[in-house]
């Protein structure tokens, strides 16, 4: 017999089975971006311990050393800020209705303007593949004890605005789509946050808590879920347990005061913004870098161990040591080794370990091959086609992950406008498509051009392609103005300077009637 739920304690803290499974993957690409410190703080996570059966106090502090000495070259990292760059080298373009203008400066309520966060989702989706969306909107009621409307100088005012607020794939823990006839609905969603539990003015604990989006009965309502007893909460990972509790629950309204029907959350993806997370885009480099650092951890290791120069003294007797050397030997420029016959002296030097050097190269060309544009070596020669379908791949993905977020932000800004009783376009916020790594080469240039002169294509197809490699940038009407006004000039100084008689146009000038003839004679 099945048991009854509903007697059951509740569990806001389930994780959602599709979360679950690529949580881990999350938690690699969260450390690999964060770098060195996180990485090594997690210690055995990422670098085992070469004797892991050794549970002496001896082999911790070697293990210790050992971690100390290793390297984490953080390409994850530079690798994202390089592909978000390209994004936001050239600034979004925003077309706010004047009823929520103020987001722009303001988008959370927190002083994070739409483009920083903006700026944040990108890197999510980019790195994670996933993010969230939720437009908020405070409750009315304290607008209008009377009847909670809205007024438009509440609004003028700022006392009551929506706000959009951004959500990392860590946070979303748990949601839920139901049918509604034709189609699936969002009909939960549960996000964990973070709130101050105690504060004396100069120390801050924090405490975990969830708030919980759902339709009830059709009717989309909220709840903030706390521990009675809270505990310290650092972020990093999602607290467990039944021991959460309802702590406040209400029911957002519409600025005319009637509860919405649909939960006000967007997911944000790097195939598309359902519901079910896309495949983490940078797991793949980001496990390759963790691979290159323990490397790096038995490379350095190696030559700490046997990269000094470890002198060597053969025949050389005790007497002999005390008698004429003095006790001492000495290497270097400032003195000789006087040694009896027979006796050498010479310096051991390790050579290089070029087995963990080529283990190392190796990985930092796949992550060459990854995306990792940063860290290219310029000795790694690739043909014209490997270059091209690199470059395309990665456009696609960081295209497609800008579209999403791009399409995720209109419907935000629209939600927001129909709080704030306004429209917005469709457009209302634009991100950069055109990266510049998409820049041709100037041979690819040339084709282009050449094949226009010859027929092949037409001068706005030709422009197209030289607008998408960011070489061309005017509209094609006023290039087409100009170029026709610049041949022009051309066409009019070379005719002056060779004195042909042609006009710009190629017409005869008029011609000058002949000087008088002042000689003081007449005829």
């Amino acid at each position: 017999m099945a048991p009854n739920l509903s007697t059951q304690a509740a569990n806001v803290a389930f994780i959602n089975p599709a979360l679950a499974a690529i949580l881990p993957q999350y938690y690699l690409i969260r450390d690999a971006i964060a770098g060195e410190v996180a990485v090594k703080a997690a210690k055995t996570a990422y670098l085992p311990k070469p004797d892991k059966l050794d549970k002496s106090p001896e082999n911790q502090a070697r293990y210790d050393d050992y971690l100390l000495r290793a390297v984490f070259y953080n390409v994850t990292r530079r690798t994202l800020n390089g592909l978000v760059g390209q994004v936001f080298s050239k600034d979004p373009i925003l077309k706010l209705p004047a009823q929520i203008a103020v987001l722009e400066k303001n988008v959370s309520g927190s002083g994070v303007t739409l483009v920083q966060q903006a700026k944040k989702a990108l890197n999510f989706t980019v790195a994670f593949s996933r993010c969230g969306l939720h437009v908020d909107y405070p409750t009315t009621a304290a607008a209008d004890g009377e009847n909670g409307v809205v007024t438009v100088a509440d609004i003028q005012a700022n006392r009551i605005r929506p706000t959009i607020n951004l959500y990392s794939p860590l946070e979303i823990v748990n949601w839920r789509m139901t049918e509604d006839g034709a189609e699936e609905k969002l009909s939960l969603v549960v996000l964990l946050e973070s709130y101050i539990a105690a504060d004396d003015g100069f120390e801050i604990k924090n405490a975990a808590q969830f708030r919980v989006l759902r339709l009830v009965n059709g009717v989309y309502v909220q709840e903030v879920w706390r521990e009675p007893q809270p505990t310290a909460f650092d972020g990093t990972k999602v607290p467990k347990g039944k021991n959460f509790k309802q702590h406040e629950t209400f029911t957002p309204t519409g600025p005319d005061g009637k509860p919405l029907d649909y939960i006000p959350f967007m997911f944000v993806g790097s195939d598309n913004n359902d519901a079910s997370p896309d495949n983490p885009n940078f797991y793949d480099l980001a496990s390759l870098n963790m691979a290159h650092y323990r490397n790096s951890a038995d490379y350095e290791d190696s030559c700490f161990i046997v990269g000094q120069p470890t002198p060597v003294v053969t025949g050389l007797t005790e007497e002999w040591l005390k008698d004429v050397m003095g006790g001492v030997v000495k290497f270097g420029s400032r003195g000789g080794i006087p040694l009896p016959q027979g006796a050498t002296a010479e310096l051991l030097q390790a050579s290089e370990n070029t087995m963990i050097k080529e283990a190392m190269e190796t990985k930092e060309r796949q992550m060459v091959a990854l995306g990792a544009k940063l860290v290219e070596q310029k000795a790694v020669q690739r043909t014209a086609t490997e270059a091209k379908q690199d470059k395309a791949s990665e456009v696609s993905t960081l295209s497609s992950a800008t579209l999403n977020v791009q399409a995720a932000y209109n419907w935000a800004v629209g939600v927001a406008a129909f709080f704030a009783g306004a429209t917005a376009t469709d457009d209302a916020v634009t991100l950069n498509t055109d990266f510049d790594i998409m820049n041709m080469s100037p041979e690819e240039r040339r084709q282009t051009i050449e094949e226009w002169q010859k027929g092949a294509i037409t001068f706005e197809e030709m422009r197209t392609v030289l607008r998408k490699s960011g070489t061309a940038t005017e509209d094609d009407a006023k290039a087409k103005e100009k170029i026709a006004n610049d041949a022009a000039d051309a066409l009019k100084l070379a005719a002056e300077a060779m004195g042909d008689g042609l006009d710009a146009n190629g017409d005869p000038l008029p011609k000058k009637a002949p000087a008088a003839n002042n000689d003081g004679g007449g005829k």
